[in-house]
């Protein structure tokens, strides 16, 4: 019926166009995945045996690497030396440097002694593929949270996301997060990490005792 009426009037010549299409989407809040619980990282990595697997989810975990970018890292993105592996053409085609945690380190050089010399980090078990695929990666984080006997909610993302939020937690600048999470916007950021009510609480806390002990504002 509103189709029908609005092309009467733009027929009519009293609208430039019709405004009712034939489908309209709503746009609907994009749910985060919430930063896994400290307990839950000790469980989900205790049952974790094998060091290219440990590997895989540490560079979400302590690098803030997307699954796709995990999957596709080559050995030549990494230097070891410095401590720094180059994400070119992340997301959004933001190019970023990201630091290895000393536990990322160990590991990457015990996985490095195991791995015969290739492209990428995690080559694909699949001779029609190079490297690891998402689908993989999946499986495995369904398998190893069976393992622990964690619920089945959490995602490889889920761990992007705990790397924030800790990173927030521990004092670290919005501006430098935008950065070591390779996002083009700071909005961006600001919507990704979710600090916890406890810490907002503290640093408001702590932040207004340095502004009233700096005013000293008299009363009666």
């Amino acid at each position: 019926m509103l189709r029908a009426f609005f092309a009467h009037l733009r027929d009519d010549g009293q609208m430039a166009q019709q405004p009712v299409r034939r489908y309209h989407r709503l746009a609907t809040p994009l749910g985060l995945p919430k930063p896994i619980p400290d307990a839950d990282l000790v469980a989900f990595f205790q049952v974790i045996d094998a060091v290219r697997d440990r590997l895989i989810f540490l560079l979400m975990l302590r690098c803030g690497l997307r699954v796709s970018e995990v999957c596709a890292l080559p050995w030549e993105a990494i230097d070891q030396q410095a401590g720094t592996i180059r994400i070119n053409q992340g997301k959004g085609r933001v190019d970023r440097i990201v630091y290895l945690a000393p536990d990322v380190a160990q590991t990457l050089e015990g996985w490095h002694r195991h791995q015969p010399p290739g492209v990428y980090l995690f080559p694909s078990p699949k001779p029609q593929r190079a490297h690891l695929f998402r689908s993989m990666i999946n499986r495995l984080m369904d398998q190893y949270l069976a393992a622990a006997g964690l619920p089945r909610q959490y995602s490889p993302h889920s761990l992007r996301h705990t790397f924030a939020t800790q990173l927030l937690n521990a004092g670290v600048p919005l501006e430098v997060l935008k950065e070591l999470m390779g996002h083009y916007s700071i909005e961006l950021t600001l919507r990704y990490a979710q600090l916890y009510d406890t810490t907002k609480k503290q640093q408001y806390e702590q932040a207004m005792r340095q502004i009233t002990q700096r005013q000293a504002l008299g009363g009666r």
